[in-house]
């Protein structure tokens, strides 16, 4: 599927005579490839703007660059000194008062700093982006969306989150962007899937409707693969399989979910998501139990327990209840219910920070 806003930055590329225009452009197209996994195309077309401008730097180019570079890494591997390069091109773009692509760095940077759970700043940056960008700033617009919902529905606020959702995709298509249909696609079924585990292992519903959850949230992430397939995209391709594997755990299928977790474990490693190794491997633990392999189980359980003090507060919960099924399936039953304790804890101190966002972000948003 031939994306309609690449076709109109090649073709704004190819009519422009406008050296800086020309620059700006290739480095929004940069961004765009870093999007849809094409990161060494992306890469090489930073590395020549960089080349080019070292000797007489411009404003634009270098916050345009800046921007670019902040999104290959954090499409390479949700690096944390991606959030480095946004804040340089939101600062360059404030400088040079070049306001379109200071909101557009905003809502970049209020994107990471969601991902960091760094609230008190990603809301900041959200109410600028949606404050200060143009109704047709479709670029800007639909990544705060996203962020808004995503927002809201990590806070427990599917309600609220609803209608940012919906507006984002309005923005994606009017922009063309059919890399920003897949991201929404995505953040939305692995917060279903997050839910659903949540459900699964507390018990927080009953069982028929925590399988509905969970076959639900499944088959939001097959329609991410089918559509990203569809349209070439490939960034950060271990995402898909450790939230299908997941899922998978949750609906008993052990054997299928311990095959993706053993194709895709390392990959998704350098992807960026160790800090859910701890999470990873209490799944692998249980599977390879569930399939008769104690000794394998036993060493798994040995590095989830190492890891799991590395995890935000609401993976650290599923991780230790995780933990706790497998120490009681081993017949360990009071470190399981040490762990199981640990993990109701941690669910308390979640849904505590559940609320808190959703205060701050009715706050933050209230005035847009």
């Amino acid at each position: 599927m031939a994306s309609r806003l690449l076709a109109r930055l090649d073709a704004a590329i190819a009519t422009t005579r406008q050296p800086i225009e020309l620059a700006c452009l290739r480095a929004e197209r940069a961004a765009f490839l870093a999007r849809q996994g094409r990161l060494d195309d992306a890469r090489r077309t930073v590395a020549d703007l960089h080349a080019r401008f070292a000797l007489r730097p411009h404003p634009a180019v270098s916050a345009w660059t800046a921007l670019a570079e902040g999104i290959c890494d954090y499409f390479e591997s949700m690096a944390p000194h991606a959030r480095d390069r946004l804040q340089r091109a939101h600062v360059l773009s404030r400088a040079a008062e070049l306001a379109p692509l200071r909101v557009l760095a905003a809502a970049w940077l209020a994107h990471l700093e969601l991902m960091a759970s760094d609230m008190t700043p990603m809301a900041a940056h959200l109410v600028e982006a949606l404050r200060d960008a143009a109704s047709d700033h479709h670029a800007a617009r639909w990544r705060a969306c996203l962020v808004a919902a995503s927002a809201y529905h990590y806070a427990g606020r599917a309600d609220r989150a609803r209608p940012w959702y919906d507006l984002a995709r309005q923005h994606a298509v009017a922009d063309g962007d059919e890399a920003a249909l897949s991201s929404l696609m995505f953040n939305r079924a692995t917060l279903q899937a997050s839910q659903a585990r949540i459900a699964a292992v507390f018990g927080c519903a009953d069982a028929a409707d925590a399988a509905a959850l969970a076959h639900e949230a499944l088959m939001g992430v097959e329609s991410t693969a089918s559509f990203e397939h569809g349209i070439g995209g490939a960034s950060l391709p271990s995402m898909v399989p450790v939230v299908r594997a997941q899922l998978l755990v949750d609906e008993g299928r052990c054997a299928e979910a311990l095959a993706l977790y053993e194709q895709w474990f390392e990959r998704a490693m350098a992807d960026g998501q160790a800090r859910l190794r701890a999470y990873f491997l209490a799944d692998i633990a249980w599977c390879r139990l569930q399939l008769g392999r104690e000794a394998a189980a036993r060493a798994d359980l040995a590095q989830s327990l190492q890891a799991v003090a590395g995890c935000e507060t609401d993976d650290r919960a599923v991780a230790a209840a995780r933990i706790a099924q497998v120490l009681a399936a081993l017949g360990n039953d009071a470190q399981a219910a040490v762990w199981r304790g640990r993990a109701e804890r941690d669910l308390a101190a979640h849904r505590a920070e559940q609320q808190r966002l959703a205060a701050l972000l009715d706050d933050a948003l209230a005035a847009v």
